[in-house]
């Protein structure tokens, strides 16, 4: 499974996941380091999840998604994306990222839509106009409270899980 994003929420799937049998689990980020508390990222990493940081987010295919290397310069700003594209090969992919969708994505992503007010559409258990992509937190409901977030994140997980036992 790869989960775009590093917040809390991606934290709390990652481990819900791991806990009903996923194997593989990858959180990407742009950034240089986990966006989640540090007590969120160190529980993920005891449960297993592996963490992959300056990936930035090109498009997701029926593969999985594929990422460019992010470029920093010495002050720690974005100076640009490395030339070569890196498919990663997931079953499932869950999208975590900002409290709205990132154009990019949504418009190299074929047959990923986003709502009249630039959310993710999903339907009521996370599944996007794309099979087999999952999106939560934020950028599908816009901003919520934490409490919220974590509840919709379970409801994805437990979601993403019955697909995966149906493949």
């Amino acid at each position: 499974m790869a989960i775009i994003g590093v917040g809390n929420s991606a934290m709390d799937v990652a481990r819900t996941v791991i806990r009903k049998g996923s194997r593989h689990v990858t959180l990407y980020a742009r950034g240089r380091h986990s966006d989640a508390s540090l007590h969120e990222t160190q529980y993920a990493m005891l449960d297993g999840a592996k963490f992959e940081f300056c990936k930035g987010i090109v498009e997701i295919n029926d593969h999985g998604p594929v990422f460019q290397d992010v470029l920093y310069d010495e002050e720690g700003n974005i100076t640009g994306y490395s030339e070569d594209m890196q498919q990663v090969h997931a079953d499932s992919v869950v999208i975590s990222i900002s409290q709205g969708p990132k154009s990019k994505l949504v418009s190299t992503t074929d047959g990923l839509k986003a709502t009249r007010s630039g959310l993710l559409q999903t339907s009521e258990n996370g599944a996007t106009t794309v099979e087999g992509i999952f999106a939560y937190g934020d950028v599908v409901l816009g901003a919520k409270t934490v409490v919220e977030a974590v509840a919709y994140s379970k409801v994805v997980a437990d979601a993403m899980d019955e697909y995966m036992k149906d493949k």
